[in-house]
């Protein structure tokens, strides 16, 4: 049989192990605790947990529309201006929920953007939402197919708009409807497979004047 005989020593450092990991749990608890849950939406900020009042609908025109907290247009300048600035490479985009008074920010996974927006958001409701790309990565290759439209239309394929899109998805092309499935085969054939670009019908865009 195997005996084990602990000193005073080893005792004491025992004691202080589980002190130790004890007050990690507990730190840990506390982290969590600070921010709710994740939902469909992503995770949120500590003010989605923060009891809020529902907006109130505005009827207009025939339409419902609800209305943005100054304060959360505020939050949502700030972050876009960092997104797109020192944080271009995992900002993509952003969406506001008007009729639940939040927002939701689509970024490429990155600790010190998340970092950013939790600070940035403080009361306010703010979800973080896993993009594929961030919109330097999609604005690059928007910008690169609109600018080859000269060459498209020699191949009888006419480029109407091109955007990237808010989700992190991919790109978006606006073609006429009877080039549709002649762009979802060649674009790919130039542009490569790596970023998804989803072809739409468009009508040319025609000025307002």
């Amino acid at each position: 049989m195997n005996s084990f005989r602990f000193t005073g020593r080893a005792f004491a450092a025992l004691l202080i192990a589980a002190a130790l990991t004890g007050c990690a749990g507990q730190e840990k608890a506390a982290d969590e605790a600070a921010a709710p849950p994740p939902t469909l939406d992503g995770a949120g900020t500590p003010g989605c947990g923060l009891a809020r009042p529902t907006p109130s609908p505005i009827e207009t025109a025939g339409s419902t529309m609800w209305p943005t907290s100054a304060s959360l247009d505020d939050v949502l300048g700030r972050i876009g201006v960092a997104g797109e600035g020192r944080f271009a490479e995992h900002f993509a985009g952003l969406e506001v929920v008007p009729e639940k008074g939040h927002a939701i920010v689509y970024r490429v996974p990155s600790a010190d953007f998340d970092a950013f927006v939790t600070r940035e958001a403080g009361n306010e409701c703010v979800y973080l939402r896993d993009a594929a790309f961030g919109r330097a990565t999609l604005q690059t290759l928007a910008d690169r197919v609109i600018n080859d439209s000269a060459y498209w239309r020699k191949q009888n394929i006419q480029i109407n708009s091109t955007s990237a899109g808010n989700d992190g998805t991919g790109v978006t092309v606006g073609v006429l409807p009877a080039d549709v499935a002649r762009a979802r085969a060649e674009l790919p054939k130039r542009y490569g497979t790596a970023v998804p670009i989803i072809i739409e019908e468009q009508e040319p865009i025609t000025p307002a004047w």
